[in-house]
């Protein structure tokens, strides 16, 4: 019950971000839209799967920024490779691991390999001086 409140409180909370407008009928019809939106039912994901994934998005932000700022003074080559996954078929664990990849400038998450292990990345490494 409290999972299904949460993610109604979310709903409410991400329409209130969008329009922008805090009266009384534009929170009723926000909650009208979160409460006529289908509950997605997902096996639970374990606390410690959770917790590592929400830890590499914190540390990857910082890394983006510095990443972006090496994107704009150095030259990169482009490349192919394979990132590890957990695994796991949990969405939320994936959105999780695609956003940390994707979330720096160096690479980009193309998909997933065929045995759903491994995900495809495209990556820019720098360019070695001769």
């Amino acid at each position: 019950m409290i999972p299904a409140l949460l993610n109604v409180a979310l709903r409410v909370g991400i329409w209130m971000l969008l329009t922008q407008d805090p009266r009384t009928l534009n929170v009723l019809i926000g909650v009208g839209v979160a409460l006529l939106l289908p509950l997605h039912r997902d096996r639970a994901v374990p606390l410690r799967d959770l917790a590592g994934a929400v830890g590499a998005v914190l540390v990857a932000v910082p890394q983006a920024f510095h990443q972006a700022v090496l994107l704009l003074t150095r030259r990169r080559r482009e490349g192919y490779g394979l990132v590890p996954g957990s695994g796991r078929r949990s969405d939320l664990l994936m959105f999780l691991e695609v956003f940390t990849i994707t979330l720096t400038p160096f690479s980009i998450c193309l998909g997933m390999d065929r045995a759903g292990r491994h995900y495809q990345v495209h990556t820019l490494t720098p360019e070695r001086v001769p």
